[in-house]
């Protein structure tokens, strides 16, 4: 797992730079960057979906359970049970590894995009953050200024 997120971030690198620096290019090179950058972004979302399946697969075998219909999520014998959003919010970002959100995509694609303020959407990370660590879940909501919010499981190696 820790390969795949070190190959995502490399190629995020990539991206960014090649995208800060095709303006400068002939055309000619423009195009062929352009082309390049459409491989990188399908092989990263080759990645991204196999980083998906095996963190799915190493909370399974954790013992990591969300119940739906109750909101209520259980590990190693510990359980909670969480408000509409804070559910929607664990269960989006469990869905989606690794990978960062910024506010507006969280509101819009763990929401549905409801009328919350920008510190609302800071108040429900912060309520998730203190329920995976009072079940002393593996894994770390961390927020990346620029980049987002971001559920990163802890791997030893």
């Amino acid at each position: 797992m820790s390969i795949y997120v070190d190959l995502l971030e490399f190629k995020r690198g990539i991206l960014d730079r090649v995208r800060r620096d095709v303006a400068k290019l002939e055309p000619v090179a423009q195009r062929a960057a352009q082309a390049d950058l459409k491989i990188i972004e399908s092989q990263m979302d080759g990645y991204q979906k196999r980083l998906e399946i095996w963190t799915r697969r190493v909370w399974d075998l954790h013992g990591l359970w969300l119940d739906p219909e109750g909101r209520r999520i259980r590990y190693k014998g510990g359980e909670a049970t969480l408000t509409a959003r804070e559910f929607q919010l664990l269960q989006f970002l469990l869905d989606h590894p690794n990978r960062y959100f910024t506010v507006n995509q969280i509101l819009s694609q763990a929401w549905a995009g409801p009328a919350l303020f920008p510190e609302e959407v800071r108040n429900y990370v912060r309520r998730v953050q203190m329920i995976l660590a009072a079940l002393e879940i593996p894994c770390d909501l961390v927020n990346q200024a620029g980049r987002g919010y971001s559920l990163e499981l802890r791997v030893d190696n």
